[in-house]
């Protein structure tokens, strides 16, 4: 058989960055909400129980009904639609749509041929709503949101939504505000730096520490930096777009510039090297791809601190998730050794 390929095979895509304090308050509450990561976070977990215990009654219900139906990822999905400058800017935008656009824009995207069973159950369509959870049962969350969409109703959750907003502002997510501001800045200035040297698949790998191949369908790569939810990576979809909530990165943390400090991704090898049982890991993962199951069970630890260890591993670009597995990231080192040289004597080897 004699084939002629006329199909057009995509080279790379476009990687775009943008930051914003809602996106930080939305990933804050995806946080508080998703206790099982608690013990892996950057903040400990008495954080996350204190934030909790001292949220007034009213922002204890809304979370308490986010926690039970995931609405953190219908609150992102809202936040792309639009720039919005406050929570207020956002409220009245929710309260104008129409609620079956509403509804539309809150249930998760799953692939463009899916588009029309999607709007189908954004209009209360019963059997495209089942088609719909039918389509994503194994996925861990989709299903519930969906559901929630179905039970709730565009009006109920409209109100919950912004009001959730709202109050996490007022009491959780304004403070510290200014310092926020500048690590985003931050981060955001040394990403611009690497798309003037590096690949947009490097620029991906080096930030959100996972491998992100073009494929057809996706022409864009966001990249959208978070200081809530180190050192995780959180993935999402939408049509056209791959999406990528990456932590800043140590350098970025820091808000002065002295030429005795070391930067801060520099620091964050070392230290992921520095640990025996970091390197056995590694080492594992070097061999072969491995699961999080195969590394628990050949490491001997337990879950939770093998997904530590690994979470270290992640932000420091030394492996990367692929498939659902751990695989380990030959050009991880590549860069790291150029900026020992420039840290050290201020020159590219």
């Amino acid at each position: 058989m004699h084939i002629f390929d006329t199909s057009f095979k995509r080279n790379t895509y476009q990687v775009e960055l943008n930051s914003s304090l809602l996106f930080e308050s939305a990933l804050g509450i995806a946080a508080i909400t998703y206790p099982k990561l608690h013990e892996t976070m950057d903040k400990p977990a008495s954080h996350w129980q204190q934030l909790r215990s001292n949220a007034s009654a009213d922002l204890k219900r809304e979370l308490d009904f986010c926690q039970k139906h995931q609405t953190w990822k219908m609150l992102l999905q809202l936040l792309h639609t639009e720039e919005f400058v406050s929570a207020e800017a956002f409220a009245d935008y929710v309260s104008s749509l129409p609620d079956a656009d509403f509804n539309f824009n809150i249930l998760p995207y799953l692939e463009r041929r899916q588009h029309a069973i999607r709007l189908q159950a954004a209009q209360g369509n019963e059997e495209a709503v089942q088609a719909l959870i039918g389509l994503c049962k194994e996925h861990s969350f989709f299903p519930d949101m969906i559901r929630a969409v179905s039970q709730y109703g565009a009006v109920h959750l409209k109100r919950h939504l912004t009001n959730m907003l709202r109050l996490w502002e007022e009491e959780i997510g304004s403070a510290d505000t200014e310092e926020k501001k500048g690590i985003l800045e931050r981060d955001l200035a040394e990403k611009k730096a690497w798309l003037r040297s590096c690949t947009p698949e490097e620029v991906v790998l080096r930030a959100a520490g996972i491998e992100c191949k073009p494929e057809a369908g996706v022409s864009r790569v966001l990249l959208i930096p978070h200081v809530v939810y180190r050192p995780w990576t959180i993935e999402a979809g939408m049509e056209d777009t791959q999406i990528f909530y990456y932590p800043v990165s140590e350098a970025s943390m820091m808000a002065e510039s002295d030429p005795y400090q070391p930067p801060g991704q520099l620091v964050q090898l070392y230290k992921a090297l520095g640990d025996d049982k970091r390197l056995r890991a590694l080492k594992l993962i070097s061999e072969q791809d491995r699961s999080l199951k195969e590394l628990t069970d050949l490491l001997g630890m337990g879950k939770t601190t093998v997904h530590h260890h690994l979470a270290i591993l992640r932000g420091a670009g030394l492996v990367r998730v692929k498939d659902g597995s751990y695989s380990w990231n030959p050009k991880s080192l590549d860069h790291h050794a150029d900026e020992l040289r420039i840290f050290l004597f201020g020159i590219r080897g």
